[in-house]
């Protein structure tokens, strides 16, 4: 008898970051159960939950129940095998690099569109709340040590600004003044990246 699919996933929400197992009665992608809006909530268990970017603080609890409505990002870690019997459509379908600006965090993924139709053209006439990603590096707005996953769903409502990302990874650039011509503060951020 299946008791369900089991997917591991981390569900980043503007404060917590909850790490568990979301089981499906049948196979499908996180992205489409997410969009389904059976439930007010996301239903994990062997769960922990921390204060986002603070995972050392990590509480655990058996089962909890997320918010959809709060939920930014659902990262999956781990997936099942899928039923001999599934066969999911094969559209014809490029990728295209974005980037995509949150309240926290930056986003730089592939999205998967159809060659014949824009990116601002699918975006404006999609209807799904959660748009599935790959290939994801998320940063942390307020800094730290960027994440990076396969699969990632970014719900829509949260995207404040994206572009196109065209040629190779941008560097990272300051707005600050030149180091010689500053002083240090105790309360200077020291961890200048390379």
């Amino acid at each position: 008898m299946n008791d369900g699919f089991t997917f591991t996933v981390e569900i980043f929400t503007p404060t917590l970051l909850c790490t568990g197992s979301y089981t499906l009665p049948i196979y499908r992608r996180v992205s489409d159960a997410l969009n389904n809006r059976l439930s007010r909530f996301v239903s994990l268990h062997d769960v922990s939950i921390a204060p986002l970017w603070r995972p050392q603080q990590a509480q655990r609890v058996q089962h909890a129940l997320v918010a959809w409505g709060d939920a930014l990002l659902v990262a999956v870690l781990a997936e099942p095998e899928p039923p001999p019997d599934y066969h999911p459509l094969a559209l014809p379908r490029e990728t295209q690099q974005v980037m995509f600006f949150t309240t926290e965090f930056a986003v730089r993924a592939e999205i998967y569109k159809r060659p014949d139709i824009a990116l601002d053209e699918i975006l404006s006439g999609l209807t799904d709340d959660f748009i599935p990603l790959r290939n994801v590096t998320i940063f942390p707005i307020s800094g730290g040590t960027p994440l990076h996953r396969s699969f990632v769903c970014l719900a829509q409502r949260a995207i404040q600004v994206l572009y196109n990302v065209r040629g190779p990874a941008p560097t990272n650039h300051h707005s600050e003044p030149p180091a010689d011509t500053t002083t240090a503060t105790p309360e200077s951020n020291t961890d200048a990246e390379a």
